[in-house]
Formats: C-alpha cells, sequence, structure tokens
C-alpha cells in the first residue's frame, strides 16, 4: 500500500537506494563525517521537485530555486527531481545529471552537512509526497540509531496545499495573478490529479476559489474534479471565455499536450468544440512570486521544527 512510508515497496526501494548510495560514498574516504566529528554546523537545503525536461518548466523550478536562495543567502542549496524518466531523459538529451532526493542526500550527507531540510514543491500530499516523506524518514532513522552515516537533523517541508490556511493563501495568490483574466470570463485552474485520497484537495481549492471570484474553477487530467466536472459548471454561467491554467508546479508536457495542445483530446479543443473562446497560460504555480514566497514559508516552518 503507497500510503506507508516506510514498509510500503515503493518506499523500501528508495530507501534501499539511498543505504546502498551511502556505502558507495562512505568506502571512499571519512569525510561523510568530519564536519560532525569537528562539532560543526553545516546547514543545507535540497529542493525537491517532479521535475521537466522542457525549458518552460524547468524555469518555474529555477524560479523557486531564486526565491530559497534570497531567503537563505548563506545556505547551500541543491535540487532533486523525483521523476526517474525525466531525469534519465535530461541526461540523454541534454547530457546533464540529475540526481533524485535518495541520491543528493546521500552526498549531502558524505559531504558533512550537518542540518537539511528538504523543501517539497508537490501540490498535494499525495503518493509522490510520501515517497518523498519515506526518504527523509529513512535518513532520521539514520540519525536516531546513532549511526554516523545520516544528519544530526533533517526536516521536510509540507505540500503547498496541506491545511486549510493553505487553501485560502492559495486562493488568494492565484485571485491576484488572474483577476484580469476572471473579470473577462472562467478562469480554469488544472492540477494533475490522482487516485490517491489526497485528490480530495482539489474540491477543498474550488470552494477557497469561488469564495474569491464565481469565475474561477478547479479541474484535474487524472482525478476530480474531472473535465466533465468543469463543463457542468460552466454550462451553469454565462461565460463564453475561457482562460486554462496548469495548477502545478511547472507547466510542461501536461500544460503543452493535454491542457492547451492542439490535440482534439486536450482542454482546449475540447472546450473550443463546445463553443467556448479557449485560451491557455503557460504558467506554472513556481514561476508566480506569491506562490514562491508559500514554498518559501513552508521551508521556514520545517526548520523551526
Amino acid at each position: 500500500m503507497r500510503g506507508s512510508n516506510l514498509l510500503g515497496f515503493s518506499g523500501f526501494r528508495r530507501i534501499l537506494l539511498f543505504a546502498l548510495a551511502l556505502c558507495v560514498f562512505s568506502s571512499t574516504g571519512s569525510g561523510a563525517v568530519f564536519a560532525a566529528e569537528q562539532g560543526e554546523m553545516k546547514r543545507g537545503i535540497l529542493i525537491a521537485a517532479f521535475g521537466s525536461s522542457v525549458p518552460e518548466g524547468q524555469a518555474a523550478i529555477a524560479a523557486v530555486e531564486t526565491a530559497v536562495r534570497r531567503a537563505f543567502p548563506d545556505t547551500e542549496i541543491r535540487v532533486a527531481y523525483t521523476s526517474r524518466i525525466i531525469m534519465r531523459k535530461i541526461a540523454s538529451e541534454q547530457g546533464r545529471v540529475i540526481d533524485e532526493p535518495a541520491i543528493a542526500l546521500a552526498k549531502m550527507a558524505y559531504e558533512g552537512f550537518t542540518d537539511v531540510a528538504v523543501l517539497s514543491t508537490h501540490v498535494i500530499p499525495g503518493a509522490e509526497y510520501q515517497d518523498l516523506e519515506a526518504v527523509v524518514n529513512g535518513f532520521k532513522v539514520m540519525n536516531e540509531s546513532g549511526t554516523k552515516a545520516g544528519f544530526e537533523r533533517i526536516s521536510l517541508s509540507k505540500p503547498l496545499l496541506s491545511n486549510a490556511m493553505d487553501f485560502e493563501r492559495l486562493a488568494q495568490s492565484l485571485l491576484a495573478a488572474y483577476a484580469s483574466e476572471a473579470r473577462g470570463g472562467a478562469v480554469v485552474f488544472v492540477g494533475h490529479g490522482t487516485h490517491h485520497f489526497s485528490d480530495a484537495a482539489y474540491s477543498a481549492l474550488q470552494i477557497a476559489l469561488w469564495r474569491e471570484s464565481p469565475n474561477f474553477f478547479v479541474g484535474t487530467i487524472e482525478g476530480l474534479p474531472s473535465y466533465d466536472d468543469v463543463l457542468a459548471q460552466l454550462k451553469k454561467t454565462r461565460n463564453k471565455r475561457v482562460t486554462l491554467v496548469p495548477a502545478m508546479l511547472v507547466a510542461g508536457d501536461h500544460a503543452y499536450n493535454d491542457i492547451g495542445g492542439s490535440e482534439a483530446e486536450s482542454w482546449k479543443s475540447l472546450l473550443a468544440g463546445e463553443g467556448y473562446e479557449t485560451s491557455a497560460r503557460f504558467q506554472g504555480l513556481g514561476q508566480l512570486e506569491a506562490v514562491q514566497r508559500l514554498l518559501v514559508d513552508k521551508l521556514r516552518e520545517a526548520w523551526s521544527e
């Protein structure tokens, strides 16, 4: 069951991966624990994102990284991707190697980092977040068992939508960014969606957005509310103009294909077929300064726990 942090197969596989990585790094020398043995504090931040292979998507991740660097100018910051498919694609097509969180943290442990905060850029606390949480918990177990292989302290931030106040803050941020579009028609924020129970967060976001504007709607590609749910709501209004916006950290393949693509099955094409004047904004949540501030706040909370 994927909901189990440490006992699920996916979590176990990732824990085994970073344990093996630590063995490899530790076998090359004693640098892994040098700073700890000297009583020095070495702080670091790891930004964990699903990842993107397209420049526009990578720009959103880079924007978040820039915001974190501004907030923590004296702290070393690194980036890891959770999607191995995207990592392999980037390595093959662009010749760049991007680590997944387990490997990135293993390297940081080897390099003597003692206090590490992991910034989750996930929108909801779904299966991807739980996999990341399992990796972080594995490093916590290392510390609690007294081994020198882990960190003195490691923490993980909560996803963008993880408590009641988060929905209100994100809704206000989206209102500030898309108020003009909402005055001239409907704005539909399209998330990825999941079969995980955390998919309910999108429906909660819809309620929070309706408090800000009756012209804001939320849908998902793989969960609920579905395209049909959104279409039914749109038909209850007089709006004939629809702006589609990805409710994802990055505007990547889903944004350019499933949401705003020219294919017959894209949301843009389907809504156009229903008679709506439809456009798409290819801007991920990570490119909004207000969302960047929310993520930085999540990181501060994690480090203060």
